[in-house]
């Protein structure tokens, strides 16, 4: 007699009862899709059912797998990034007005103005700023994005990126680091200074090395540094130390004065290649922006206040929501939630290529740090995979015996799954800014969901005179 094997799907309470009378079972991890919302599982429907979605998504990501992101140069913000001219200060997210505009972010605004010469100090710059006296852009409307606050001022250091398959290009500023900097949201002097330094001698030395050495590859530097124990998004250990070596020689060669502050800037700070890590996935990204029909999440970006998806097939549409709080968080002793500024950077462009959340697994430090395990690093892993449409051919985790990281997310599996992108994250003081812990923050579902019911709208209804 053949023995009966029962699937299980749903409550464990079935499983538990025919388990309790002998019988062997299954048990399948299903929940209805969308949550079983009737409107949401109708636009589900209609965007499985497109064939050119299914098109759209298998070009963005050959486009995304064939990307060749190179470090080209670095210099002044408003001498490489075109736009940037007059009085402009550039920011991280969606668009947003001064006075919705979260403290840490308006601190560091302030501050570029002192930096530019435009005020004598942060409060008179932010004077400006209330007065429409200095414009406000988001980076990513002139091809920028930023960490956390992300503000680039036409006097900053960044750092210039070209995809060298498509021949986009892409900018943000140098890592200031920890402790007192503008990413963080800190307006004191000795932040002013550190940008000044690296806008005076670190940026023209680094940017006269690459004249004699020839750009960097710079996926094939991140591929190197997930497999060292980086995430690229929380941790840049690895990839800070790999950079600083390549460009070592010819620095010594072209740029031996500028050795000195390189040194100075990155002895303790290990997040130095995560701008570069922006610009060039942003580059990457770019590549995917205007596919028609694709559903794939092209950027992820937050501002404090705003969090703001755009798809890949709705080229420069921002779909918004509040940003959210940052989960799973540890802060540093003396701060709680009640102290937090929301979710906050464009960053989370990383997770979009394949990246931070996505590479998790790849990070037990990363983990640890957050006061989990590397199986919880692998569960965040595991959910991205879950809402992606592909795995990355590069960047692959040795835990996962060379899995490749999740690449590729798709609106359509996150409305059918309820799970959002996780983005590895700090948290900073709502009002005085700085750096008070970090964590895990989750993508809300609603923008997301927004987007794909316009890149899926309802049909038309028919009518007969």
């Amino acid at each position: 007699m053949t023995s009966l094997t029962i699937a299980t799907a749903g409550l464990g309470l079935l499983d538990d009862a025919l388990r309790a009378q002998g019988a062997t079972t299954v048990p399948v991890d299903w929940r209805p899709p969308a949550g079983g919302d009737a409107a949401d599982v109708a636009l589900l429907t209609r965007a499985y059912a497109d064939d050119a979605i299914e098109a759209g998504n298998r070009e963005a990501i050959r486009r995304l797998q064939s990307s060749r992101p190179h470090l080209i140069g670095a210099g002044r913000a408003g001498d490489l990034i075109p736009g940037l001219e007059g009085r402009m200060i550039l920011h991280s997210g969606p668009p947003i007005e001064w006075d919705r505009m979260c403290g840490p972010q308006r601190r560091a605004a302030g501050a570029a103005a002192v930096m530019e010469g435009w005020v004598a100090d942060p409060e008179s710059g932010a004077t400006m700023l209330e007065r429409g006296e200095i414009t406000l852009a988001p980076a990513h409307s002139l091809g920028a994005a930023g960490a956390m606050c992300g503000i680039i001022s036409p006097s900053m250091a960044v750092w210039a990126v070209r995809d060298e398959e498509t021949g986009i290009e892409a900018w943000s500023p140098f890592c200031d680091g920890p402790g007192e900097s503008f990413w963080l949201g800190v307006d004191s002097p000795a932040a002013i200074a550190r940008q000044r330094l690296m806008a005076d001698r670190v940026a023209p030395g680094i940017d006269r090395a690459l004249a004699l050495r020839g750009p960097i590859d710079v996926f094939a530097l991140l591929s190197q540094a997930v497999t060292m124990g980086d995430d690229c998004h929380m941790r840049h250990q690895a990839a800070t130390m790999l950079l600083v070596r390549d460009l070592m020689p010819a620095m010594s060669e072209r740029a031996l004065d500028a050795i000195p502050p390189l040194a100075a800037v990155t002895a303790d700070n290990g997040h130095f290649a995560l701008t570069l890590t922006i610009a060039s996935c942003r580059a990457a990204l770019q590549g995917i922006v205007g596919v028609p029909r694709s559903s794939l999440i092209a950027f992820i970006s937050r501002n404090g206040t705003d969090a703001a998806v755009m798809l890949a097939g709705l080229p420069g549409v921002w779909f918004t929501a509040p940003a959210a709080m940052v989960g799973d968080a540890l802060y540093r002793p003396g701060f709680s939630p009640a102290d937090a500024a929301p979710d906050i950077g464009d960053s989370a462009l990383v997770e979009c290529a394949g990246l931070g959340g996505a590479a998790s697994a790849a990070s037990p430090s990363v983990a640890a740090f957050l006061g989990g395990t590397l199986a919880d690093a692998v569960a965040r892993t595991r959910l991205m995979g879950g809402i992606s449409v592909d795995t990355s051919e590069r960047f692959r985790i040795p835990f996962l015996d060379g899995e490749g990281c999740p690449l590729g997310i798709d609106a359509r599996l996150c409305l059918d799954t309820g799970d959002t992108p996780l983005i590895n994250t700090g948290i900073l003081h709502r009002t005085e800014g700085g750096q008070i812990g970090a964590g895990v923050a989750k993508t809300p579902l609603a923008p997301i969901r927004d987007a794909l019911r316009a890149l899926v709208p309802e049909p038309a209804v028919r009518t007969t005179g």
